[in-house]
């Protein structure tokens, strides 16, 4: 039987009724960080989670980069809400610079209320840096409203959409089917007016190209 506040999370599971988690807080299951990294090399990479929750994705990437996991040199990680991991009462949507040396930002945002100023900022701060900007989102974010049409079609740095092929299970120990496809959208200024590419990952096939040693 699901947890009372797995209960509240139908939405989550294909069910329409039930309210969302405070501060939308849905850990990103680790593996669909190794669907990023089957196509993007983030090793040698300086990375910001701005939305680090309790660090499933920000533990990854420290694996993923071989990074010291004590000083966590190379992934800085913050929130609004301080979840145990990182570095809480960190407003990402005000931040006007990065920690130093970030020239990447990866991240799960919040829902879709808020997901489009999350992208907005992260690329606003990465510009300048000739940096790299990847969101977890769902699948239809591309298509979903006109009002964000330059994020995609024609801007300089969209460069890849990680289509992944198996749907997230966000709650923990939850029978449900999980309802909704969810991609990675990358941003790379690097790269800037290169034609933007679709690719397609099933976890289990995921091999990240990091040089690090996977444990």
């Amino acid at each position: 039987m699901l947890s009372e506040a797995a209960q509240r999370d139908g939405a989550m599971l294909g069910q329409v009724v039930y309210e969302r988690r405070e501060g939308d807080f849905y850990p990103t299951p680790p593996e669909n960080v190794d669907c990023l990294a089957h196509f993007v090399d983030l090793s040698g990479r300086v990375i910001w989670e701005p939305a680090c929750g309790e660090g499933h994705i920000s533990k990854r990437l420290l694996q993923l980069t071989g990074t010291d996991a004590v000083t966590g040199a190379q992934v800085y990680s913050t929130d609004l809400h301080h979840r145990g991991y990182g570095r809480g009462g960190i407003d990402f949507l005000r931040a006007t610079v990065t920690p130093r040396r970030v020239n990447t930002i990866i991240t799960n945002p919040p829902f879709d209320d808020l997901a489009e100023a999350f992208i907005r900022r992260a690329l606003a701060l990465m510009e300048p840096v000739d940096g790299l900007v990847a969101m977890f989102l769902r699948n239809e974010y591309d298509c979903a409203s006109t009002k964000r049409d330059d994020l995609f079609e024609g801007h300089p740095a969209y460069a890849t959409k990680i289509v992944v092929t198996k749907r997230p299970r966000w709650i923990e120990g939850s029978k449900g089917s999980p309802r909704h496809n969810y991609s990675w959208f990358v941003w790379d200024f690097a790269d800037r007016g290169a034609p933007a590419t679709i690719r397609y990952i099933h976890p289990r096939d995921a091999a990240p190209i990091c040089p690090a040693t996977i444990n």
